[in-house]
């Protein structure tokens, strides 16, 4: 057997003993800090919360929660292209980052 084929039948093995340990664990409750049985949820993802208040006037005012969040009307794809084709071209060019861990290695090594 070459060493994968080994590897796979281990894994194998493995698999089927962690499947016969969960056949053969007793189904209780789980159990709280405060030793109260607690059930499992049916879903394995939680559900979001639900609350039902909404904010005071005073609240809602002081937060600014009546505003929109965009105060003016997006761009339109022409004036978006126009803005960008405003920059100058970066095709090119050739950026070199500043040589900082040789700086910085003579400053902690003396």
């Amino acid at each position: 057997m070459s060493s994968l084929e080994e590897q796979l039948h281990m894994m194998q093995q493995q698999i089927t003993a962690l499947q016969e340990q969960l056949h053969n664990a007793p189904l209780t409750p789980m159990q709280s800090a405060d030793g109260t049985a607690t059930t499992l949820p049916l879903r394995s993802m939680g559900t979001r919360p639900h609350y039902d208040w909404s904010p005071s006037e005073g609240l809602t005012e002081l937060m600014g929660v009546d505003t929109p969040l965009h105060i003016t009307t997006p761009l339109s794809d022409s004036e978006r292209k126009n803005i960008i084709e405003c920059y100058p071209p970066i095709a090119h060019l050739d950026y070199k980052a500043p040589a900082t861990i040789p700086s910085a290695e003579k400053m902690t090594n003396g």
